[in-house]
């Protein structure tokens, strides 16, 4: 089910109901002054026009909900929230969900950006399969240092009709590196959004939500670099701080194990009442899962014990 990019729409099939739009775009920031109007410009630019941009500004301290306003006033497709107390990055993309009326719904950062074509490719592709949960693409990788780098990869992704198989395939990708696959950023009908159990409490809910959603149907991939990705590469040497800016209320019950994650997946499994045979290929495939994610915690661990033994290092030079 891997579509090739082109799939056009007609203006008249455009709008489906006069007041609900085709698509709902949620956006949730904070303190994104330096890059929100790039983001928002490349989606006014687009030629698929039945949209609206639900835009939850997260208590911002910056210029961002100035900049807001001011598009605001350019293109009565925005559609601003503003919360006076930071309710973290979770609940914001919660919120933007909620608050959303299409019958397609996608996230996009406030430091990324879509390419020309990128949502008529989407929803064409959609439209054109039914039976799917959702759609991805490819995308180029913008690091904060600036350089600009796009992997390609010709294997299989979670298009398969079985369950089990789509799963195994989202469980592959959660370690095969991010610059693979991106299904967070997909564009989904926003009737399985809804009957998900979002954005939950786990530092890794956006692995929870893509499995989820991989459970309940196949999600397309185009191969097209529709859209441009932000990040950053820094190591993150205070991971309760990160755990904060997810959620600043629940943060300390974020902190995601390799059991804990094995556990929170197997419930996903559970829930679809699977077949004895299988639920003997889920659990096989959750097995393997675990081992490559006991490995990755390792390392991880031993990576930020080096950083931080390094960065006091420096500080302490710094003071002479």
């Amino acid at each position: 089910m891997t579509l090739a990019f082109g799939s056009s729409i007609q203006p008249s099939e455009q709008s489906e109901c006069r007041d609900v739009p085709v698509l709902s775009i949620g956006l949730a920031v904070r303190n994104g002054e330096e890059s929100i109007e790039r983001c928002i410009n490349s989606i006014l630019s687009q030629d698929f026009i039945d949209y609206e941009i639900v835009v939850s500004d997260n208590a911002s301290s910056d210029a961002t909900p100035d900049i807001l306003r001011r598009l605001e006033q350019t293109d009565r497709r925005l559609k601003l929230h503003f919360s006076h107390a930071d309710m973290g990055i979770h609940e914001n993309m919660n919120r933007v969900l909620l608050l959303a009326q299409g019958k397609f719904f996608r996230w996009i950062s406030h430091d990324d950006w879509m390419e020309p074509g990128c949502i008529t490719a989407c929803i064409g592709a959609l439209r054109a399969c039914s039976d799917a949960a959702g759609v991805t693409t490819g995308f180029t990788i913008h690091t904060s240092e600036g350089s600009a780098w796009r992997e390609t990869y010709q294997g299989e992704f979670p298009t398969a009709e079985d369950a089990v198989r789509r799963f195994e395939r989202m469980l592959w990708f959660f370690h095969a590196g991010d610059g693979k696959y991106d299904p967070i950023y997909g564009t989904y009908r926003r009737e399985f959004l809804l009957h998900s159990r979002r954005n939950r409490l786990s530092e890794r809910t956006d692995w929870l939500l893509s499995a989820e959603l991989a459970l309940q149907a196949p999600i397309i991939h185009l191969e097209a670099p529709l859209v441009n990705r932000t990040r950053s590469y820094k190591p993150i040497l205070d991971p309760r701080a990160f755990r904060r800016r997810l959620d600043p209320i629940h943060c300390e019950r974020l902190r995601s194990t390799p059991l804990g994650l094995y556990r929170d997946l197997f419930s996903l499994v559970a829930a679809t009442d699977p077949s004895a045979p299988q639920l003997r290929l889920f659990k096989s495939a959750l097995r393997r899962f675990l081992i490559k994610e006991v490995i990755r915690t390792g390392r991880n661990c031993l990576s930020t014990a080096k950083h931080r033994i390094v960065h006091k290092a420096q500080s302490a030079f710094s003071t002479f």
